[in-house]
């Protein structure tokens, strides 16, 4: 599997996480079953509503031009989905293409092409433009990696796919840890399993553990810059600033992007700065 469709579905990606944790104190997640159950409940009672994709199609096409909602009209009553995402490309509603490429692998039922709507949905919810967008497109990402399991459960790119999927949704992060566990029992070398698996580790306070899983990730392939700066993270979390300047420094010299190098950068002077 290609790496940004992993991290597109992952617990959120490396460099964002990293970013975002570095000089911030987080509470341990207690990960006990009682604990587990009613933080599951109370996310489900708190969880904000997705996007009403019906009201929002049925809005976009209202604004279409007459030759488009005629060109809607018959696409709909032929169930032609190609058709359909064509259109809403052309519109530029990809939200609206995040649906029908979902109903397009209904119709057709392969594992192709569920990965390929799920791929779809899962790197659209990284710019979501709102809370119930993103939640809808979670949803369809879930949908669709499951049935791609479903129908070949021997695949472990799509397992790896569906455990990113139930973590990056929130209610059941345990179901996809379970997953990864079970992915890197079999196969201890598996990259994209030991990174979700330590950025976990990182948010749910296991420290150590994700610690292990970065450095594994590292021997396997040293210059990996995603293990890099999530093991810079978990190291200053533990107040070992001067270990997680160097890792960064190293992180810096393995990717090419300016702006990346820059969020890097800014990483480093966090660390340095002197804390009040």
């Amino acid at each position: 599997m290609k790496r940004n469709q992993i991290i597109a579905i992952s617990v959120c990606t490396a460099l964002l996480i990293a970013i975002y944790f570095f000089g911030i104190t987080k509470k341990p997640m207690d990960t006990s079953a009682a604990k587990m159950d009613q933080g599951h409940a109370q996310q489900q009672a708190a969880a904000p509503e997705a996007l009403d994709i019906d009201a929002y199609i049925a809005d976009v096409k209202s604004n279409a031009d007459k030759a488009t909602q005629q060109t809607i009209d018959g696409a709909e009553k032929s169930y032609s989905y190609d058709v359909l995402i064509e259109t809403y490309k052309k519109m530029d509603k990809p939200l609206a293409v995040a649906y029908y490429v979902v109903k397009e692998a209904e119709k057709v039922n392969t594992t192709k092409q569920y990965v390929a709507a799920g791929d779809f949905n899962a790197t659209l919810m990284q710019t979501a433009p709102d809370d119930k967008a993103r939640r809808y497109l979670v949803g369809n990402t879930l949908k669709c990696y499951k049935k791609a399991v479903d129908l070949d459960s021997t695949n472990t790119d799509n397992r790896i796919r569906l455990a990113g999927a139930y973590m990056e949704e929130g209610t059941q992060p345990m179901n996809g840890v379970l997953m990864l566990l079970e992915v890197v029992r079999k196969d201890s070398n598996n990259v994209d399993a030991q990174l979700m698996l330590g950025r976990f580790g990182l948010i749910s306070g296991q420290t150590e553990k994700a610690i292990a899983r970065f450095e594994k990730v590292l021997y396997l392939q040293p210059q990996n810059s995603e293990a890099l700066f999530s093991l810079a993270e978990a190291y200053n979390s533990k107040g070992e600033k001067q270990k997680a300047i160097e890792l960064l420094e190293r992180c810096k010299k393995t990717v090419k992007d300016p702006a990346t190098k820059k969020d890097i950068e800014k990483a480093i002077e966090s660390i340095k700065q002197p804390k009040n």
